[in-house]
């Protein structure tokens, strides 16, 4: 017993005395310690050899270590209305955000930007589901597509723009399927197709449109929209 608790003793002070070389604070604001036998961060040796002093315990040699520090936050949230809004604060999401309900369902607009901040994409939710107006941008910040949900399914009018503002596409949605027409433009503006669908939401007929020239229209096809 006695030779066994040299042996301990000796094990102890050559820990503390290589504690400076592996366990370095200039890593960050973290903690050095040595972890006991419940795994906590403990600050001597002893502290750490006298925790495996309990029942059923078996003795492990405490080695010194070092925990990094926590990470920051990635959002910085404030209550609002029985919930709370949350703003991401990593660089280059800046701008980006979102709500919830006071269930921890999104509720509300969810913003995500471009790295300067820009707006990318505005979507409104409501409980959970996309709800209202959705909105897409180019990184210039020009409107990219704007469409409507109704209980998490397009319906109604979806847009669709050339980088230069023009209209480039306009389509309906009925119950998140597509109904009526699509037409489709060039960046000048013109018509160049027009897509007529059936009540299954698929293609029955495709027009294509030339500019300056008599528009033709092609046989029946199958090509669903979703």
């Amino acid at each position: 017993m006695i030779k066994q608790t040299t042996i301990l003793t000796l094990l102890l002070i050559l820990s503390t005395t290589s504690s400076a070389q592996v366990c370095n604070p200039a890593q960050g604001t973290g903690q050095c310690g040595f972890l006991d036998a419940n795994g906590n961060l403990v600050n001597t040796p002893e502290e750490a050899y006298a925790s495996y002093q309990q029942p059923y315990n078996t003795y492990v040699e405490p080695a010194p270590m070092y925990l990094p520090p926590s990470p920051p936050p990635t959002h910085d949230c404030v209550a609002s209305e029985g919930g709370e809004t949350c703003f991401d604060t990593r660089p280059g999401r800046i701008g980006s955000s979102y709500s919830k309900n006071g269930a921890g369902d999104l509720d509300g607009p969810m913003v995500k930007s471009y790295p300067d901040g820009t707006p990318k994409m505005i979507v409104a939710y409501r409980d959970g589901k996309r709800e209202g107006k959705s909105s897409f941008f180019y990184p210039d910040g020009s409107i990219q597509s704007v469409m409507y949900y109704q209980n998490d399914k397009l319906n109604g009018s979806v847009q669709h723009f050339h980088p230069n503002g023009t209209l480039s596409g306009d389509m309906t949605y009925c119950n998140g399927e597509t109904c009526g027409e699509e037409r489709d433009y060039d960046e000048q503006g013109n018509l160049v197709r027009i897509i007529r669908y059936d009540a299954n939401g698929n293609a029955e007929s495709v027009q294509e449109i030339t500019p300056g020239s008599q528009a033709h229209a092609t046989a029946k096809k199958s090509r669903r929209k979703s």
